[in-house]
């Protein structure tokens, strides 16, 4: 199948977004598929030649690139399809898709449906409409589809991949100073961008304080920064959070670890006793599903969050993690406690966690589902 693969959202940026383009990129090249992919520009050297960069920056640019430089690609080509990463390129594959009769499918992740705009709403609504094919990350994703007036045959749920064999074994570098911090205590991990939807600062102020009570030694590491390349999210958390660290007295329970490598990340979920991603209902912002729940599983580490977006399609509410109510901090507390006092529970919700990602979200999986999903497409 030949594919021209079109996607603002791809690394060096970070998100999960990105994290599902670039290795749904790579998966659908290594499984024998021709594909170029035309992204969005960077400071980077890129020694892929079938990875094609708009020359400007902008959001702007990249459409009118992506739809000049797709046009000039496709006479090689010959695409059997279009696929778009996010909805920010949909305008130039819906051009392109009428000039060259090919179809296109767009990658739908829960917010994009969402934000609000008058004119956004129209123009999203209008593309989605017209897309021969929807890949969505979840349910609750497909069923906000579905009330935007998107025909549910056009949609299929394909969930998002994870590297299974990073956690083939327990790495032994990495980290090394927070592990000497992190001995005999009890451990925290939160993992994301730091936006007002992942409830980070609420679970400081409301939940923290409680389980410093009942586990005087536990530590809670936060790793990642403010979404300041986003172009949804401008609000700059960590600052907030971490005023709020001090001011609440949580300055040797709580640390803010920003970006962290590849190496210490790993590390640290092997570390971790509970992952936890308290995610908070906010109009017009949703958790698509969330990878970072099967990469703790994968990592020996159970799992609290709560029943946000597509959440629970990724956590199995007794099975692989505990789930709250979001905002329902008490129960976020009693769920965080009672697994910390039970490594038994943790290691079989952790199993569980990974023998259902080894199944079902490793990525040579997800790359068939979307290889399928385009055969289907095309067969129609």
């Amino acid at each position: 199948m030949r594919i021209l693969f079109l996607s603002w959202n791809f690394p060096p940026a970070l998100g999960g977004i990105e994290y599902v383009v670039d290795h749904l990129y790579r998966g659908l090249k290594g499984s024998g598929h021709t594909v170029k992919l035309l992204t969005a520009r960077a400071d980077v050297a890129d020694e892929d030649e079938d990875l094609i960069r708009c020359p400007k920056s902008g959001l702007k640019n990249y459409v009118k690139f992506a739809f000049f430089e797709g046009r000039r690609v496709a006479k090689r080509l010959k695409p059997d399809v279009i696929l778009n990463g996010s909805i920010a390129s949909a305008p130039a594959a819906w051009m392109l898709s009428k000039l060259l009769g090919v179809p296109y499918i767009i990658l739908m992740h829960g917010s994009d449906i969402l934000y609000e705009g008058w004119i956004y709403q129209r123009v999203v609504r209008f593309l989605s409409r017209q897309a021969d094919g929807l890949a969505t990350n979840s349910k609750h994703t497909r069923d906000l589809l579905v009330e935007a007036g998107c025909k549910p045959e056009r949609i299929q749920i394909i969930h998002p991949g994870v590297c299974v064999e990073n956690f083939d074994s327990v790495p032994t570098t990495g980290a090394e100073k927070l592990v000497v911090q992190a001995e005999g205590r009890k451990v925290l991990l939160s993992v994301g961008r730091l936006i007002k939807r992942k409830g980070i600062l609420e679970f400081v102020e409301q939940v923290m304080p409680d389980v410093v009570k009942q586990y005087p030694e536990v530590l809670y590491y936060v790793v990642g920064d403010d979404a300041i390349q986003s172009l949804a999210h401008k609000e700059l958390m960590k600052d907030r959070i971490q005023k709020r660290v001090k001011e609440l007295g949580l300055e040797k329970h709580v640390e803010l670890l920003g970006k962290v490598n590849d190496a210490d990340l790993f590390r640290l979920y092997f570390l971790a006793d509970i992952f936890v991603l308290p995610v908070l209902d906010i109009p017009g912002d949703v958790e698509g599903f969330g990878i970072v729940f099967s990469e703790a599983n994968l990592a020996g580490t159970a799992n609290v969050a709560t029943r946000s977006g597509g959440i629970p399609e990724a956590v199995q509410d007794g099975v692989t993690g505990l789930l709250a109510d979001p905002g329902d901090f008490d129960s976020l507390t009693e769920h965080v406690c009672s697994l910390l006092g039970d490594e038994g529970r943790r290691r079989g919700m952790a199993e569980a966690g990974a023998v259902r990602a080894r199944e079902c979200f490793a990525w040579e999986v997800i790359t068939r589902e979307y290889a399928d999903f385009c055969e289907t497409i095309l067969q129609r």
